[in-house]
């Protein structure tokens, strides 16, 4: 009996992205080898993973845009994008993501902040260029959201569907990082620097930690869509697998939401109130549970194939 080699699934979706996405994604290959290579000089260097000078920079934005550019080379073969189109905003947004994460690590190579820094004029100029760049970020990912609902491939609801929600919550991240310079460069110019070069970045009133609502925004673009890619992989219906995606992002909004308010009411990310908690437990709820019955439900297929048996469906 003739096995497919593991790599044929890696391999199969590398062919199928467009040359655009084919470069996005080995943009974030790349972010995601520095990541590593500046987990190891941070391992090795003994200092404090918190901080305003910390290699937890370039680890964390290496990490982040390289999930975000591999995922987004994945969703644009979801799109229908003429060539011309897919160059322009998948070239653009190689460049830029290149262009940030080359500003933040030289910073941290320098051992100077990388961010809300205008102590020379070259850090200020720095701060400046990442700015516009990541405006440039924006301007894309927002078109991107804007084509999901207008140019998207048929066939696959669900999918569309989770794509849509995470596109969607992407833009909110945007907006919420947009909030953070927003509070930060006043800070600055007013001489509280405490509440920008502290551990936890930017803090709003006593402990409001405006990086965690941001973070969470950004991430949903890998949370939704991988369980849209899941849910087409089991014979539930189609209203099963709507409600499942459905579940989940309004339990990852709702999840965000309490980040939110959290921060933005000067309250430590995990200082919940009875009901805060109650809000946050029902999101991940709602996120976990259409995960969990869809794993569960794929691999009772596989096995049902493996025996020689034929997966029933199940609505």
């Amino acid at each position: 009996m003739n096995q497919r080699p593991r790599t044929s699934f890696l391999l199969r979706n590398w062919q199928h992205l467009s040359a655009p996405a084919k470069v996005l994604a080995a943009v974030g290959l790349i972010m995601a080898v520095s990541a590593v290579f500046h987990t190891v000089v941070f391992l090795q260097s003994g200092t404090a993973w918190e901080g305003p000078v910390s290699w937890r920079k370039p680890i964390t934005f290496g990490l982040s845009l390289a999930l975000t550019a591999i995922t987004l080379a994945l969703i644009e073969s979801c799109l229908r994008l003429r060539p011309l189109t897919s160059w322009l905003l998948l070239g653009i947004l190689s460049a830029a993501f290149v262009v940030e994460a080359a500003l933040v690590t030289m910073q941290a190579w320098r051992g100077v902040p990388s961010h809300f820094n205008t102590a020379t004029p070259f850090d200020a100029m720095v701060f400046s260029a990442m700015g516009m760049t990541v405006m440039v970020i924006v301007v894309v990912i927002v078109s991107l959201a804007i084509l999901s609902f207008t140019s998207a491939k048929p066939g696959a609801p669900d999918l569309t569907l989770s794509v849509r929600a995470g596109m969607v919550l992407l833009v909110a991240g945007q907006v919420l990082g947009a909030a953070i310079i927003g509070v930060g460069e006043p800070a600055v110019l007013s001489g509280n620097e405490a509440a920008v070069f502290g551990p936890e970045g930017v803090v709003l009133g006593a402990a409001g930690i405006l990086k965690s609502p941001h973070g969470i925004a950004l991430h949903a673009i890998q949370v939704l869509p991988l369980l849209g890619w899941l849910v087409q992989r089991s014979s539930w219906s189609d209203v099963r697998r709507r409600h499942a995606v459905w579940s989940a992002g309004i339990g990852y909004s709702l999840v965000l939401a309490v980040s939110v308010f959290q921060a933005y009411t000067g309250q430590a990310q995990f200082a919940l109130s009875i009901g805060t908690l109650a809000a946050a437990l029902a999101g991940v709820l709602l996120v976990a549970k259409p995960y969990a019955e869809a794993g569960v439900q794929v691999l009772r297929e596989r096995k049902d194939v493996a025996a020689g048996q034929r997966p029933r469906p199940r609505s």
